[in-house]
């Protein structure tokens, strides 16, 4: 038989037949490639959004019983506060309106009867805001700490278009405040050995936006900044989680996009409410990476 087709059969038959064995093994190759990844994410979506909703958890036990949220006056930060507060977190809330950041710590301690304490701070200010909002915060257990204070641009534009008034307030509220509030809380948590950190990026963070070139740098920023702290507490007991939602229908959204042309809330796009239950949700599932919403998770690569 050797001989038959060493010696009959058609030098060119042999070298196609060759050929497509290789084809063969090189599909055979991606297809279990493939295969394997998809079930990666499968069990990473079933494990971040499906396995929290039948997994009872103690919050103030994990972590410890206070939680600071910034920017927590509306949107995703005051929703992070509902949600946080709904499973027995005591509050320290920090925002720059006196009388909403009141009216909102009145209606959480109403409805879920939990201890809340006020810090009011303006993030844009710049470094000077820090002491008093160390002093105000050292005698609490912080269990969480959630960095969501953040700004975006009214509308898109040319960066050199830009006042230098806006560029430097958009570095002091989107990257000191996260670095500031991270370097003044992580040492407590390191020293009982647990916490949780949640830094909010955005998906912006995935890669350069043309006409909202600063936002998604500083969104990168706390993106990358998560990445790196997450591998240097990952042996130490606390968590750091940095969430990248997509469109969330917030006041940013509406700022950017135009309130005329925004559609209904949608599964890719929903309220602050729904997002902020999946995403608190997702804490201690997830990977140090995450959209925090399961459409969302179809836009970035955790």
């Amino acid at each position: 038989m050797g001989w038959i087709v060493d010696n009959l059969l058609p030098e060119s038959f042999l070298k196609s037949s060759q050929i497509g064995d290789i084809v063969i093994l090189i599909g055979l190759f991606y297809t279990i490639k493939w295969v394997f990844k998809t079930l990666c994410n499968l069990h990473e979506a079933f494990k971040t959004f499906i396995l929290p909703l039948f997994w009872p958890r103690n919050l103030p036990e994990e972590y410890g019983s206070w939680a600071v949220v910034t920017g927590c006056s509306k949107g995703i930060g005051l929703n992070y506060a509902h949600e946080l507060a709904k499973k027995g977190m005591n509050l320290v809330l920090i925002a720059r309106k006196a009388n909403l950041l009141n009216e909102i710590a009145d209606d959480i301690k109403s409805k879920y009867a939990v201890k809340i304490d006020v810090i009011i701070a303006d993030f844009g200010k710049g470094i000077d805001i820090y002491k008093n909002i160390e002093e105000s915060l050292a005698d609490k257990d912080i269990g969480i700490l959630v960095n969501n204070v953040g700004v975006s641009y009214d509308q898109l534009n040319y960066f050199h278009e830009d006042s230098e008034e806006n560029m430097l307030n958009m570095i002091n509220v989107n990257i000191c405040s996260m670095t500031m509030m991270t370097k003044m809380i992580l040492p407590g948590m390191l020293a009982k050995k647990k916490g949780a950190i949640i830094n909010i990026s955005s998906v912006a963070a995935i890669g350069p936006q043309p006409f909202m070139t600063m936002y998604a740098a500083t969104k990168a920023y706390v993106d990358f900044f998560s990445r790196g702290l997450a591998y240097e507490c990952n042996d130490k007991g606390v968590l750091i989680q940095c969430v990248c939602p997509g469109a969330v229908f917030t006041d940013m959204l509406t700022k950017i996009i135009g309130s005329k042309e925004l559609p209904e809330p949608s599964a890719f796009a929903p309220t602050p409410e729904a997002f902020a239950k999946q995403a608190l949700n997702t804490l201690g599932f997830s990977s140090y990476r995450t959209a925090g919403y399961w459409a969302h998770s179809l836009l970035i690569k955790s």
